[in-house]
């Protein structure tokens, strides 16, 4: 196992990675300054230094903590990587850059070589501190360590390592059209990598890549190499074949499967005519066989697409298919649930995720991205470095889903008109139960007067205190409810 493999497993397994900075997940700007750059920095046209900055500054915030590094190959006085600025921010990286020259060996007139494991692995342990962060890496592409002239079958040991290596999470690669022509050599195209350690930094790059302000400096999309077992595939909808009462729409994310639909009309299956995108950018789906799952609150069922194979699936192709989705029909609160009601006859969400499972994968680099590898790293077989692991023949994809259910005013509304007749005859009752009113009536043939309140008794005595009887009112007439023996009593 290589020395820098092995110190990357240990960080992992201290548990490094918990320690991410709280301003920031860290970033790392590694700049290539070896003898193989030269007409980068040469080149009065040169763009290098001024991308580099546009970069960082566009990835990184005025809080979190950042390194600026050149790197080349460690020999005699030359030490590589070599620290150029470290601290919150990359504004002041334009300055740090400017006086960066090619880097020489020692004290001779020979220029530096390359070595692309040791800027990486003393970045981790030095900077770092073997905590998560993000490494970006600017490069013409050619690792030489000790003037190895083999530089595709170095890079290619190089490449291995990033899709192999677990402790690198997220590895994505920008190549660029960048002509320069030196005193000493020229070159057409230039690499950035951008390599996330530890999984914070991984979410970080996820996080940087959605808010957009990269693409605006680095506006080709980048390509993956790795993950590829992951995030294959997503479901671009076109129409329901079986229910017109059913919508359908891609949320603001791009990604989330939405389905409208009318608390009254939810059917149990839908049968979606839809896309299945390839996203495994410069990739090509060669074949691979699918079989999707629908998960609900507390279960899953089995999806049905159809056809259940791709084939020749360029990256960001399109192919129809259809999906059947078993609606969890259950979990549809009714509109006199608390749930609908408290909705206010709005909208009431059932979150679900399909879950794409492809087997039997085969992947190939697309003969376009092939083609800009040639022109801008031209005589270098660089194309078979970007061939996907063998072991990477199985891959996943979740996609969202919202089933959003429209429910009706009206129950919102009796419910409404209920509740203030509830209201209302509790008012009319306190105010009545106040305000008593008097009645007439015959107690053992003499007339008396008495005043009742609203669901009031009232016994009535003789002048001895005897009981003779009990009267009740309620809201209307009152009533005798008892009398006692030998005595009468009636109301007039």
């Amino acid at each position: 196992m290589k020395k820098w493999l092995r110190i990357a497993i240990g960080a992992m397994a201290m548990g490094a990675f918990g320690c991410a900075s709280a301003a920031g997940v860290q970033q790392a700007f590694l700049v290539q300054n070896s003898g193989w750059m030269e007409p980068f920095y040469t080149d009065t046209a040169s763009q290098f230094k001024p991308l580099v900055t546009a970069v960082a500054q566009a990835v990184t915030s005025v809080d979190d903590p950042v390194f600026l590094l050149a790197f080349s190959q460690s020999s005699g006085a030359n030490v590589s990587p070599q620290l150029l600025e470290a601290g919150k921010g990359a504004s002041d990286f334009g300055a740090r850059l400017g006086p960066l020259d090619v880097a020489h060996k020692g004290a001779s007139a020979a220029l530096a070589d390359t070595d692309f494991k040791e800027a990486i692995v003393k970045t981790i342990t030095g900077p770092f501190r073997s905590t998560s962060g993000i490494l970006w890496i600017f490069t013409n592409n050619k690792n030489s360590p000790g003037n190895d002239q083999a530089t595709a079958a170095r890079n290619l040991d190089f490449y291995k390592l990033l899709h192999l290596e677990p402790s690198i999470t997220k590895t994505l690669v920008f190549p660029l059209r960048m002509p320069v022509k030196g005193r000493l050599y020229e070159a057409q195209g230039l690499m950035v990598y951008a390599l996330a350690y530890g999984e914070p930094a991984a979410q970080e790059l996820d996080r940087i890549l959605k808010e957009g302000r990269l693409s605006q400096v680095l506006t080709r999309p980048p390509a993956r190499l790795k993950p590829l077992d992951f995030d294959a595939l997503r479901i671009v909808p076109e129409s329901i074949a079986n229910s017109p009462d059913v919508h359908t729409s891609l949320a603001a994310d791009q990604r989330t499967l939405v389905l409208d639909v009318d608390a009254g009309k939810v059917v149990p299956t839908v049968v979606l005519r839809a896309s299945l995108q390839n996203l495994f950018y410069p990739y090509v789906i060669q074949h691979a066989a699918i079989k999707a799952t629908l998960t609900i609150p507390e279960r899953s069922v089995p999806v049905e697409v159809s056809p259940s194979t791709v084939t020749g699936l360029q990256p960001g192709q399109r192919e129809s298919v259809e999906v059947r989705l078993v609606l969890p029909v259950e979990k549809v609160p009714s509109a006199w649930s608390v749930q609908a009601l408290s909705a206010m006859g709005k909208q009431v969400l059932v979150p679900m995720t399909v879950k794409l499972d492809l087997s039997d994968q085969q992947l190939g680099l697309s003969d376009e991205f092939k083609s800009e590898l040639n022109r801008e790293f031209p005589g270098d077989p660089i194309s078979s470095i970007f061939a996907a692991p063998s072991s990477v023949r199985a891959s996943q994809a979740f996609v969202p889903v919202v089933l959003r259910i429209q429910y009706p005013l009206l129950p919102v509304l009796l419910v409404i008109v209920a509740v203030l007749a509830l209201v209302g005859a509790l008012v009319t009752i306190t105010l009545l139960s106040g305000r008593g009113r008097r009645y007439s009536l015959v107690v053992d043939d003499v007339h008396r007067h008495v005043v009742l309140k609203p669901f009031a008794n009232l016994q009535l005595r003789d002048e001895n205190g005897t009981l003779i009887g009990t009267v009740k009112r309620g809201l209307g007439r009152p009533k005798v409810l008892k009398v006692a023996d030998g005595h009468s009593l009636s109301f007039r």
